[in-house]
């Protein structure tokens, strides 16, 4: 092993190349800038639908993004954390609660339920727990969620 080591290291060509394979293999193991997460998408897409039957909905989506990116896509939502990584479940349907217009105004176009919702997971260890819902009756997917990136595709 010495031996085979130091013809390497006295051989500066072959020092370069084997230096040069050693960096890329650290770089792309370490892929910087690559998210990890906690939850995986299937997890929170399972806990998102909860009390609800499987196959109810059309379309169910969860995407890994971060919190900065989801609040400039759909404005009103915490601004708390801006680095913080959370994904975001998609569900096309009657999900989440029915709004409450109060007594007497119910708006004209509303159809009795909504048709589509959100619901947020903070992307944490543990069970996962969403922390922030949002339902409409406008549509029937939220117009922000396709041009969302999704971390945890790359």
């Amino acid at each position: 092993m010495r031996n085979w080591l130091n013809r390497i290291l006295t051989r500066p060509a072959v020092f370069s190349v084997v230096l040069a394979v050693a960096a890329l293999l650290v770089a792309v193991a370490l892929r910087p800038g690559a998210v990890h997460p906690q939850l995986s998408k299937q997890v929170v897409v399972k806990a998102a639908l909860t009390g609800y039957e499987a196959g109810q909905f059309s379309r169910v989506e969860a995407k890994l993004v971060y919190r900065r990116d989801f609040q400039r896509a759909d404005p009103g939502w915490s601004t708390d954390n801006p680095g913080q990584l959370i994904w975001v479940v998609a569900v096309a349907g009657n999900y989440g609660i029915s709004p409450s217009f109060g007594c007497c105004s119910v708006p004209a176009d509303y159809p009795g339920h909504n048709t589509w919702g959100l619901a947020v997971f903070v992307d944490q260890g543990g069970p996962p727990h969403a922390s922030e819902f949002q339902a409409n009756y406008h549509g029937d997917w939220p117009p922000f969620f396709d041009q969302l990136p999704d971390l945890a595709a790359t």
